[in-house]
């Protein structure tokens, strides 16, 4: 897929949804720099790259929506994901954690081996408002692509970027 599609489609996910709950929101894009462990049937391989991700803050949560394409090792790996998560500060400070979970299609091919999955993922964001417009983020994420076939994927990542907020 195009990597200009592939930034795109987080941010069209989030701004098609802002109408629709215009109550007091904000959205945000930002990128990361992501390293994850993959494994696929017994198969395990290190992978990383850039991940692009589109949001919507709500009083209610966040929607969030990410793409990426990480190489490592032989192997290219695409995952796209949508999930729902809830900010909630750390004492009276500019930290915050965020929980979340969600949905995740994933896409892994090294030549020899080419599976994809969907289904389901869990993670938490540790992050720092370094103003009203800026945070930094630190993200971890467990998802496990189910599949017909004798592979399933599994992913563990972790990731280190900054989001844009647009107030």
């Amino acid at each position: 897929m195009n990597h200009k599609i592939k930034i795109l489609l987080p941010v069209i996910a989030i701004f098609l949804a802002a109408p629709v709950f215009a109550d007091d929101s904000n959205a945000a894009l930002g990128a990361s720099y992501q390293f994850a462990n993959v494994k696929v049937g017994g198969h395990h391989v290190n992978v990383d790259g850039l991940e692009f991700q589109g949001a919507g803050h709500y009083k209610w949560g966040s929607i969030v929506s990410t793409a990426s394409t990480l190489t490592g090792e032989g192997a290219d790996y695409d995952n796209y994901s949508l999930a729902y998560g809830k900010n909630f500060p750390i004492m009276q400070s500019d930290f915050f954690i965020t929980p979340d979970i969600g949905v995740k299609y994933m896409k892994y091919d090294d030549g020899k081996i080419k599976e994809s999955g969907f289904g389901p993922m869990a993670g938490a964001t540790l992050g720092y408002n370094i103003n009203k417009n800026f945070q930094v983020v630190t993200h971890y994420n467990y998802a496990m692509g189910f599949k017909g076939g004798e592979r399933r994927i599994n992913e563990n990542s972790v990731s280190l970027g900054v989001n844009y907020r647009f107030n």
